[in-house]
């Protein structure tokens, strides 16, 4: 094979070789960075040291600042109970993958147009017959502040009011902006009584 290629002119065997070789190279040169591969997350670059999303794996429910349900990963205890005509106040609290308060506050995200995505509750699934629930986000802002001192601005309220005896289910979400962060892997048991 030498001989063949040697019995020509070497120039052109070179110039061949070259070739060869440049055709073999070219698929790894330039234009793949990082920022060009679609397998790399986008959500994993550097955003100012704060997460762009909730790391949420559980939350407890407290009423009158004692807990009254967990849900932790695959385990959850507890239930909420309302009687009929009364209405409680009842704070969610997020937790992180070892089980502490998740800091909601650090969570920095804005969308599309510049506006700062807050966090909210979504609660849904529930039989509106047996219970009403009541997102009042106005008092949550006003007491935000005053938390934050205490150390639980993280808290978010919400009212439920019995309507009638009986037994329903919450579905619970953490939204931010548009999108929920969380869901509970487990609906909350309700009791009106």
């Amino acid at each position: 094979m030498f001989k063949c290629f040697f019995e020509r002119d070497f120039s052109l065997t070179i110039s061949r070789l070259m070739l060869i070789s440049l055709v073999a190279v070219l698929p790894f040169m330039g234009g793949c960075g990082e920022d060009d591969n679609p397998i790399v997350d986008d959500h994993d670059h550097d955003h100012g040291d704060a997460p762009i999303h909730a790391d949420v794996d559980g939350f407890i429910l407290e009423v009158d600042e004692v807990e009254v349900y967990r849900q932790f990963k695959e385990t959850r205890t507890g239930g909420l109970t309302v009687n009929v005509g009364e209405e409680i106040e009842v704070h969610a609290v997020f937790l992180d993958e070892h089980g502490h308060e998740a800091h909601l506050h650090e969570v920095e995200a804005v969308d599309e147009h510049g506006h700062e995505e807050e966090f909210a509750l979504g609660l849904s699934g529930y039989d509106s017959a047996i219970i009403e629930i009541h997102l009042d986000h106005d008092d949550h802002d006003d007491d935000h502040d005053d938390h934050d001192e205490e150390g639980h601005g993280d808290e978010l309220p919400f009212g439920l009011e019995g309507l009638k005896a009986g037994k329903t289910e919450i579905k619970l979400q953490l939204l931010h902006g548009d999108h929920p962060d969380f869901t509970a892997a487990f609906l909350i048991p309700v009791t009106v009584q």
